[in-house]
């Protein structure tokens, strides 16, 4: 009999690092998959709902796992804990001619930042919430690999992953791509930075309440849509507000009315 990992149960009173702890515990406990097949199917483009619902059964199945699923069971298994800002990174190396690429999961607490995590070094992996700036924590991932022979040759940031596991919204994985033969150290340093700022802006303004996806689509002709941003999560919850400016135009009362209901 093969033992199976129990899924983390916390206290309220748990800090955030302790948790942490367990929950990258839980994820070590189920192993990295070695076989060369791939137990579960992750489709990036899926919305968080249905990515919660695989997670569910990675926990269900307590399979071996590589670094995107692990990805995913981080951010299932830290849903509950709102104070804590959850976002992917991803890496791209080169070694003895090959290209490798690798996620993880990064945390932001109390304005620390981590990492959770498998992988195949112990190194690329789990990292506790100290490192005082985005900047610190990308390096150290950096130092980790020249240890391991490869050199980082990209890097990519996403958004904060919502804490609301029904959500129809996709996760942002690469919403910063950072191609470090194209950059300085300084200006690496610089971009790192300017994407936890980035983050942080996103989070001050908040996303609103999610609207259906049905609904979703009906709201394409806010005025808002020429802006470009890259921030689509966001441009989405800064339009639902632009349908209380209609009252004006009679033609788009009924649409409006009907909105109002659905909400």
């Amino acid at each position: 009999q093969i033992p199976i990992p129990s899924v983390p149960a916390f206290q309220p009173s748990t800090p955030i690092p302790e948790r942490l702890e367990a929950v990258q515990r839980y994820i070590r406990e189920l192993q990295y998959n070695h076989t060369g097949t791939q137990f579960f199917e992750i489709k990036k483009s899926r919305p968080l709902t249905g990515l919660m619902d695989l997670a569910k059964e990675m926990t269900k199945e307590a399979l071996p796992i590589k670094c995107l699923e692990a990805v995913i069971l981080g951010i299932y298994l830290t849903n509950n804990m709102t104070t804590l800002d959850r976002f992917p990174i991803s890496f791209k190396t080169h070694f003895s001619g090959n290209y490798f690429r690798h996620i993880v999961l990064g945390v932001n607490f109390g304005g620390r930042y981590g990492a959770l995590g498998i992988s195949r070094r112990e190194e690329l992996m789990y990292k506790a919430p100290i490192f005082r700036t985005l900047s610190e924590l990308i390096f150290d991932f950096e130092d980790a690999y020249r240890r391991c022979w490869h050199t980082l040759k990209k890097v990519k940031l996403g958004h904060c992953v919502s804490h609301d596991p029904h959500s129809v919204e996709q996760i942002e994985w690469k919403h910063s791509i950072l191609d470090l033969d194209k950059l300085t150290r300084e200006d690496f340093r610089k971009e790192l930075e300017r994407h936890a700022r980035d983050m942080r802006l996103k989070i001050g303004k908040g996303t609103g309440l999610p609207s259906p996806t049905k609904d979703r689509k009906k709201d394409v002709s806010s005025p808002q849509r020429g802006q470009a941003s890259p921030h689509r999560r966001n441009s989405r919850g800064d339009r639902r507000p632009s349908g209380e400016k209609k009252p004006a135009d009679s033609k788009a009362m009924p649409d409006l009315n009907g909105y109002q209901i659905r909400v």
